[in-house]
């Protein structure tokens, strides 16, 4: 009896730690609705999250700062200092112009870009 309020104590971290390391670290403060894939992205502890939302104007959020293509390019170059990755989040209706347009002046920048899914399942 003496022994079981530390077991619970350590149980809870535990809890607490696998809640906080799962896969919900790569969601920006924008919902949208990612399109289906068998694929994973490849692990990316420290990317730049570009989140793409249905809208008619061209911005687009980049580390959940609202931005346009015009901002980005004075961005670039201290993101690119932090980390060479860069996680595309894009809702299903967004332009697929837009988004290659997007992971295009990342790649042409020197990033490695991804893209995020949701998982399809059967």
């Amino acid at each position: 009896m003496l022994y079981t309020a530390p077991l619970i104590d350590v149980i809870l971290l535990l809890i607490i730690f696998f809640l906080f390391g799962s896969n919900l670290v790569l969601k920006s403060g924008v919902e949208v609705k990612l399109p289906s894939s068998n694929s994973a992205i490849p692990s990316a502890e420290d990317a730049h999250i570009v989140t793409l939302i249905p809208s008619d104007t061209a911005e687009f959020y980049f580390n959940d700062e609202r931005v346009d293509i015009s901002k980005l390019k004075g961005k670039l170059e201290a993101a690119l200092k932090r980390s060479k990755q860069v996680v595309v989040l894009s809702d299903e209706s967004v332009d697929y112009g837009m988004v290659m347009g997007i992971a295009r002046e990342f790649l042409n920048n020197g990033f490695e870009v991804a893209f995020a899914t949701k998982l399809d399942t059967p």
